[in-house]
């Protein structure tokens, strides 16, 4: 019975000290409304954080990508103000603001159902991923009327 305690305090040490290690941000959970009213760092951590779409990979335009998971994720919490423009100063089409980055991850999700293998060839082909992309670029536009111009340069 002795050695079971112990065992059972050891594990429990581990799991106490594994609940601080690591970034929280690479939990595959999305953050709920609620995190955006309690834990604004982990929304923040989560949007950054090279384990999630889309700003892991945009290293020239992260920080404003980041701030664009942000405002889409937590609108609530996001005021205009002067002294950033990116969050809302920057004009829709720029990728240098999250409007840019809010507008592109809202059309992605939209069109997500479209980036399935389409023909059931157990390939996901150029024609297959052109539907999505015209319907990514349908619904920026309809969010952004500015960003065909943008997008046709």
């Amino acid at each position: 019975m002795k050695r079971h305690g112990a065992a059972l305090i050891v594990i429990a040490a581990i799991a106490i000290l594994n609940l601080g290690s690591g970034s929280r941000a690479d939990d595959w959970r999305e953050p709920s409304p609620e995190s955006c009213k309690t834990d604004l760092g982990f929304v923040f951590d989560w949007c950054e954080s090279r384990a999630h779409w889309p700003c892991g990979i945009h290293d020239e335009y992260r920080a404003a990508c980041q701030a664009g998971c942000v405002m889409r994720l937590c609108p609530e919490q996001i005021s205009c103000t002067e002294l950033d423009p990116m969050w809302c100063g920057i004009p829709c089409e720029d990728p240098n603001g999250a409007t840019f980055w809010r507008d592109s991850q809202i059309a992605s999700e939209r069109c997500d159902h479209l980036m399935d293998d389409q023909d059931g060839n157990g390939e996901w082909d150029s024609q297959e991923s052109r539907a999505w992309r015209d319907c990514r670029d349908a619904i920026r536009t309809e969010r952004c009327p500015a960003y065909p111009a943008r997008r046709e340069q």
